[in-house]
């Protein structure tokens, strides 16, 4: 079903990880991403149509009609009648295999400020979370709040939550969904608390030690700042004085030099840090 101004029609959905194992291929690059298989003649009807590319789709639950996502597409090789999504897309969605699912063409702003919430501080402890979310976006074609996508690092999955959106352009329309496109856009990126974070206990004055209460160890994961190197007992004087904390530095996500962002105050990745992304 379309017209000429948008694609609209309904599929089985099934996980990219049953397409992988049927035809040999790697999953990884089919799961940890919002790119979604779609049959070739959906390409032929997309050919006919006025749609915006990049292309970008809005998929609904028809069982919860309130559970939207927006996405990508990857290939058009899915059997007919039939749509491949990454297993988190599913999860976020509540569809089961063999589930319908609803998929239109969607037309997305550019975002320019994203919020996002580590699920675990497990993601905060590995060595540069930065570039990792860097890397991982680099595969994916939009967020939408209130989504919880899936990365993958070390062999280990992280999942990121997306706390807010914001366009480049005019505020969303009330009822319209909140997502952006983050295809060759400058996006600031906030961080919240991971969500399992709980709040160390207050030390009293009289109990804290120097170190305790040092800028460079002031976490709310009660370690060293990250950025910030880590001191002991032959740490010089020098070596305190040269230590700075993590101070959020902009990136883009396709790996390509920006313009260097305007200082901010609030400089530590879990207490309000903001880069620049692009």
């Amino acid at each position: 079903m379309f017209s000429r101004r948008g694609f609209a029609d309904s599929f089985r959905v099934h996980s990219v990880s049953l397409l992988a194992a049927e035809t040999h291929r790697d999953p990884t690059r089919l799961e940890y991403s919002d790119k979604i298989i779609l049959p070739p003649s959906c390409l032929e009807k997309l050919a006919h149509l006025e749609v915006q590319y990049p292309l970008m789709f809005e998929l609904t639950n028809p069982r919860y009609v309130q559970r939207r996502l927006h996405c990508g597409v990857l290939e058009f090789i899915a059997q007919e009648g039939m749509v491949y999504l990454p297993y988190w897309m599913m999860e976020n969605m509540h569809l089961n295999e063999g589930d319908i699912v609803h998929l239109k063409s969607a037309s997305l702003q550019k975002g320019r400020f994203v919020k996002l919430q580590p699920q675990t501080t497990d993601f905060i402890k590995v060595s540069n979370p930065k570039a990792v979310l860097e890397q991982s976006l680099r595969h994916f074609s939009a967020l939408t709040k209130g989504e919880t996508f899936r990365i993958l690092y070390n062999k280990k999955k992280y999942d990121i939550g997306v706390v807010e959106v914001r366009p480049e352009g005019a505020p969303f329309a009330p009822g319209a969904p909140e997502a952006v496109c983050i295809i060759e856009a400058d996006v600031e990126v906030d961080f919240d608390a991971p969500a399992d974070y709980v709040e160390p206990p207050r030390v009293s004055p009289q109990s804290a030690s120097p170190l305790s209460t040092s800028p460079l160890t002031k976490s709310p994961l009660m370690g060293p700042a990250l950025g910030a190197p880590v001191l002991d007992g032959n740490s010089s004087d020098e070596e305190m004085a040269d230590a700075k904390p993590f101070t959020g530095s902009g990136f883009r996500l396709d790996g390509k030099p920006i313009k260097a962002p305007k200082a901010n105050a609030n400089s530590s990745l879990l207490h309000g840090n903001s880069g620049a992304v692009s």
